[in-house]
């Protein structure tokens, strides 16, 4: 029995090859040669597997853990130029707040920082029953709103190390987790390859840790030292 070569079953799966060939070829699938229908049966599977392939569409998830890979890989390299560091705009734990919501331990903490047009929006939010501060930001073109900030690159790093990356949405917000403890700072890829770098300034209030230097909170801890000094003359 004569076999047809592997080339002519490629042209015939895809159908490719001349119509003589396409019946003599049909006929001897017909006349039950197992060999050559496991051969067609093969290519014919490729070249489904290859059209799938070809009408994929990532999902932006996806796409978004790519990028972020890539730039955890750029930021480690050396870098001629020095990134910029973000002017703090606001920080919400130099404006003053209730007493009963400063001894709470689980206040979370608005840092606003500018890099010309552009803002950067942080909240640091502690986790309950849990060692770490939740991360939530969005970036802005406070001169241009209706500019798309998405897929911007946004790194955690302590030092040089990058612990943590992440990529905006399309409505250029972002999040992610680290400890509970500072030292911390972002690096955010702006349009354009520019970078700026956030300080996270100590993220929450916690034992042996920074207090800042506000004139309400203050006041508040002096009373309470008070009312423990009095509370302790009455037992």
């Amino acid at each position: 029995m004569r076999h047809f070569s592997l080339e002519k079953w490629v042209d015939f799966a895809r159908n490719v090859i001349r119509e003589n060939e396409k019946a003599k070829m049909q006929s001897h699938l017909q006349s039950g040669c197992p060999e050559c229908l496991r051969e067609l049966n093969l290519w014919r599977r490729l070249q489904q597997t290859a059209q799938r392939e070809s009408a994929y569409e990532p999902s932006d998830d996806a796409v978004r853990t790519v990028n972020a890979t890539f730039a955890n890989q750029r930021i480690g390299r050396p870098r001629s130029v020095k990134h910029e560091v973000g002017a703090l705009l606001f920080d919400s734990f130099r404006s003053p707040i209730f007493a009963g919501v400063r001894s709470s331990g689980s206040v979370a903490r608005q840092l606003l920082y500018g890099a010309d047009s552009y803002r950067i929006d942080i909240r640091i939010e502690p986790q309950t029953d849990s060692e770490k501060v939740l991360i939530v930001g969005q970036i802005l073109n406070s001169t241009d709103p209706d500019e798309r900030l998405s897929r911007v690159q946004v790194a955690l790093l302590k030092g040089r190390r990058v612990l943590s990356q992440s990529v905006t949405t399309l409505f250029g917000e972002f999040q992610m987790e680290c400890a509970l403890e500072g030292g911390f700072r972002l690096m955010v890829t702006l349009p354009g390859g520019r970078e700026v770098s956030l300080p996270l300034i100590e993220p929450t209030f916690s034992h042996g840790e920074e207090i800042p230097d506000s004139p309400d909170f203050n006041k508040v801890s002096s009373r309470s030292k008070i009312t423990k000094k009095r509370t302790r003359t009455k037992g």
